[in-house]
């Protein structure tokens, strides 16, 4: 039977490395997918970007290269030079061709006759333009030559510092002059146009985020249990083989019948397998009462318990009990009851006693001081044992959890419920327990607990 327990049990063994492993593989894809999904919006939204400002800048040469060509049309037309025009025929140039064949014909023409451009007509009809087609625009357009010297200038509202986006155009072929625009870049009108899209992809992105990071909590939360069950089935084994080996191998003397003649020796044998199974049970019903805590499902039944009979029976209890040296000191100053469930505040304060005494040096110093504080009665246990890192301290309460000195230097056997047990039983007296601890120095843990069911924690 102890064989097949333990089979199973180093079966359930590596069954969860397996699974530990496999969830560290998922980690790492996970990781690997959040990055990759990250990337690909990354290059969507550049690649959006990057066609929204070419289809700007192809809109806003298109409306400056108009405002330049109505210009020119606007010189035939006008009343004081139609006269020169009447009749004459002006080869390559039609409304609907290529636009910047007609700017460049006509202004040669124009240069002919000596009819030079109206740079204000030009900035009044691109202004307009620009109305029409984005809302608000801020602009500089200036008239150069050939060698880049400066003939007219035109400012709205461009900073000198502005990134800026640059388009000119050629206006005539004889003694070239050219019109420049500047505008400021476009991003912000583009991130404008996008925002909708962005918000949109900042809100995937959000809940891609949140959802994988929820998914590796699941799984780290999952392998933290994995490592729970790993640990308390390493101590199981070591803690429940050798009674359970005690009691086989008691079973298997009585039952031979060898001991019949030696009654004083048959009675020891029955008093080890009655303690080893009472250690078992002991333990069972240990797990049971916190899951039952966990629940809620215990009905505590609270009166006033004699605080100085209590320490004086757990104190007399380890005197007796042990081959250590323990050296109890005990001030209650003067408090003479507290409130509870005897039975389990009994054994809640055993707990912590045995704890101290088992964790402990050659010698056991240990102080239990009583205070009053308002509602609730303070009591604390003071050991000058191993002590606690501040490490451990933030999980000691937790089911399972063992302090890691404890597991590597000390290599004390246990499960790692005392203090949970202790904890879930002060919380359901509606109290509160702290630890205060050095690492190599000392542990001290401070129980309060309410005067009566009226009080409350803070």
């Amino acid at each position: 039977m102890l064989l097949n327990v333990i089979k199973l049990l180093y079966l359930c063994k590596k069954k969860l490395q397996r699974y530990k492993m496999k969830h560290n593989y998922i980690k790492i894809i996970t990781f690997i997918a959040l990055v990759s999904i990250l990337f690909l919006q990354g290059i969507w939204l550049y690649n959006t970007y990057t066609l929204m400002e070419g289809e700007f800048k192809k809109k806003f040469d298109e409306v400056f290269l108009n405002a330049v060509e109505k210009e020119a049309y606007t010189r035939v037309e006008h009343s004081a030079r139609r006269k020169e025009f009447e009749g004459r025929k002006i080869y390559g140039v039609h409304p609907y061709g290529d636009h910047y064949e007609n700017i460049l014909i006509l202004n040669d023409i124009y240069s002919e006759l000596d009819l030079p451009i109206s740079f204000e007509v030009v900035d009044s009809i691109l202004e307009k333009n620009i109305k029409e087609n984005f809302k608000q625009l801020d602009y500089s357009l200036c008239l150069v030559d050939s060698l880049d010297n400066k003939i007219a200038f035109i400012n709205h509202g461009i900073g000198s510092n502005s990134l800026s986006y640059q388009t000119k155009i050629q206006l005539k072929n004889a003694a070239p002059e050219f019109i420049v625009v500047n505008i400021p870049s476009p991003y912000k009108i583009i991130f404008r146009q996008m925002l909708l899209l962005l918000f949109g992809s900042l809100g995937l992105a959000i809940v891609v985020i949140y959802c994988l990071f929820l998914q590796i909590k699941i799984i780290v939360r999952q392998n933290r249990i994995a490592e729970i069950r790993q640990d308390f089935t390493y101590a199981m084994i070591h803690d429940m083989k050798n009674p359970i080996t005690s009691i086989l191998m008691g079973v298997n003397a009585l039952k031979g019948g060898k001991l019949d003649a030696k009654p004083k020796m048959k009675e020891n044998y029955y008093d080890i397998i009655s303690k080893e199974g009472e250690h078992l049970l002991s333990i069972a019903n240990k797990i049971l009462i916190i899951a039952q805590f966990e629940e809620d499902k215990i009905t505590l039944f609270k009166k006033p318990i004699a605080l100085d009979e209590l320490i004086h029976d757990l104190t007399q209890k380890y005197q007796l009990n042990t081959a250590k040296d323990i050296q109890f000191q005990i001030a209650l100053n003067g408090i003479e009851t507290i409130y509870g469930d005897y039975e389990y505040i009994y054994e809640s304060f055993n707990n912590i006693i045995d704890n101290a005494v088992k964790y402990s040096k050659e010698k056991a110093n240990i102080s239990i001081t009583g205070f009053i504080k308002g509602n609730y009665t303070q009591i604390k246990f003071k050991d000058d044992g191993i002590g606690i890192s501040a490490k451990d301290k933030k999980i000691i309460f937790e089911k399972f959890e063992r302090a890691s000195a404890v597991q590597k230097e000390q290599k004390i056997s246990g499960f790692g419920l005392g203090l949970n047990y202790v904890y879930q039983v002060i919380r359901a007296h509606g109290g509160k327990i702290e630890l205060d601890s050095v690492l190599g120095a000392y542990s001290e843990f401070t129980i309060n607990l309410p005067n009566n069911d009226k009080a409350t924690t803070d």
